[in-house]
């Protein structure tokens, strides 16, 4: 596989992720084999449908995919499992990877390269100095994010005192307060049930104890999810302000178009565990070079892609068929059993990640070709 070359040092870099896990002794391929660069102040979304593994590149950031993989394993009891995985940390210990052994494992390969520290061979305490407060995380959902049991204030200031608890107790309410108002929350929202806010609420709490700290990477999984436009306005305007202002970068992930055009510089397409297109944001949404691109764009056209595809003389049209099984891909490109425009190369090759255009990049066979029609 090529990768995106250098330039300026990224502060994050994703060289050859996969991460597979378990289900009933299943192997699940989560993440195939992508690269992805976020570069200092620069936000990128990762887009694409539901199940294309998006979340599990978060949590593989994280440090915590690995630990959620042997959870489920371990409740199911299936000795299969248990013996993939002891596999898996013996090739470990060897240096080895599941193509030297021949055999697909669970768990996480390759790199992930924050500041220029591989997270993935980091112990567990000098990773624990960087997430939570180099690197923070906007989840998904709010119903279990926020403790039940402790007052908001509390928790706000535990966002920044569990990573330093040298800074003085003056500077972490200042803090607090500045970024509680970048969300539009005040100081008489944060009563002592965190129970009885709102779902839009809970959600602009949970961005500003991401933002609390300043980091160097937020992580938003979804951001706006659930949550009413008025509300996607605030948590959208509060992520725009702190990247201008605090200089932070962004990997925002999203199925939502509106989320990614107004949050990205780069976009990232992902289906099937691969990263399909890569780009400008306004290169990706409003020229989509990637079939799959084109048809999960189609679900929510602007009247821009409308005229263009009435000039062009074509028709909208969405995606047949599910989304690929992460149990039982297709050979190929993972895209294939879906596109219009598969032809026999597409069903046997899984197509090469390349750069076609300057910072533009793909992974379909027949790219030149389609382009042109």
């Amino acid at each position: 596989m090529q990768y995106m070359p250098s330039g300026e040092i990224p502060i994050l870099e994703i060289r050859g992720l996969k991460a597979y896990y378990l289900v009933r002794g299943q192997l699940v391929k989560s993440v195939n084999d992508i690269c992805l660069k976020v570069h200092k102040g620069e936000t990128v979304g990762l887009f694409g449908e539901s199940g294309s593994g998006k979340s599990s590149v978060a949590l593989a950031i994280l440090g915590i995919f690995e630990t959620i993989a042997r959870s489920h394993s371990s409740s199911s009891a299936d000795k299969e499992s248990k013996d993939l995985w002891a596999l898996r940390e013996d090739a470990r210990s060897k240096g080895l990877t599941s193509e030297d052994i021949g055999q697909d494992l669970p768990g996480l390969e390759g790199e992930i390269v924050f500041d220029r520290r591989n997270l993935l061979t980091m112990d567990k305490e000098e990773r624990r100095k960087i997430i939570g407060s180099d690197i923070t995380y906007i989840p998904q959902g709010t119903s279990q994010s926020l403790n039940p049991t402790v007052g908001l204030w509390t928790q706000a200031l535990d966002a920044l005192r569990a990573q330093d608890y040298s800074v003085p107790e003056k500077e972490v309410r200042r803090r607090v307060l500045e970024t509680l108002d970048l969300v539009d929350l005040e100081i008489d929202d944060l009563i002592d049930n965190p129970g009885s806010l709102s779902v839009g609420e809970s959600q602009r709490m949970l961005t500003a104890m991401a933002l609390i700290p300043n980091p160097s990477l937020v992580i938003a999984d979804e951001p706006t999810t659930a949550v009413d436009s008025t509300v996607q306005r605030w948590i959208l305007d509060a992520l725009r302000i702190a990247k201008e202002e605090m200089g932070l970068s962004f990997l925002v992930i999203s199925n939502n178009r509106a989320v990614v055009a107004e949050t990205a510089d780069k976009i990232a397409v992902m289906t099937g565990g691969h990263i399909v297109e890569y780009g400008d944001t306004s290169r990706v949404l409003n020229e989509p070079g990637h079939p799959f691109s084109e048809a999960f764009l189609m679900a929510f056209p602007t009247m821009e892609m409308i005229r263009r595809m009435k000039e062009k003389g074509q028709r909208l049209r969405g995606i047949t068929g599910p989304p690929p099984n992460p149990v039982d891909l297709p050979s190929g490109c993972v895209f294939q059993t879906r596109c219009e425009h598969t032809s026999e190369i597409c069903k046997e090759e899984v197509p090469e990640y390349r750069e076609v255009e300057s910072g533009y990049w793909v992974r379909c066979h027949r790219f030149e070709e389609l382009r042109q029609t």
